[in-house]
């Protein structure tokens, strides 16, 4: 199995955790919190590979997440390049930020538009051919 489908793979298992951790989500539970998070990041840090794989299948040579995102966003793989900014630095809030009063506003964006964009991003990479 070639790298890109091996991750692919990954993000659609990972994604199967994530809509459970979104279903599960509760503002008063912070193990909630927690599941929300991590299935988050995890979710985050295939995609942005995914699209690196694709971009260097395509030619197209981007290293760091912030310019892959950019290239992906140019090609139009993905369509909302300022969500997937905004995830790029949630990802980077959460796993560095330990008071969860300031994670909050987050999470409900983790449970809403992050959610539904890597909705959209399972479909793209389920119908594109590799």
């Amino acid at each position: 199995m070639s790298r890109i489908l091996e991750r692919i793979e990954n993000f659609c298992n990972a994604f199967d955790i994530y809509k459970e951790a979104v279903a599960a989500f509760d503002k008063d539970k912070k193990l909630t919190h927690m599941a929300l998070i991590q299935s988050f990041e995890i979710c985050y840090e295939l995609a942005w590979k995914i699209l690196k794989d694709f971009l260097n299948i395509k030619g197209i040579n981007a290293h760091f997440p912030r310019d892959v995102i950019k290239e992906a966003f140019q090609c139009e793989f993905i369509s909302n390049g300022q969500v997937w900014m905004d995830m790029l630095d949630a990802r980077n809030t959460t796993s560095h930020e330990y008071n969860m009063d300031k994670v909050d506003n987050l999470l409900i964006r983790m449970s809403t538009d992050f959610f539904e964009e890597f909705n959209k991003f399972q479909l793209w990479v389920n119908n594109e051919k590799f």
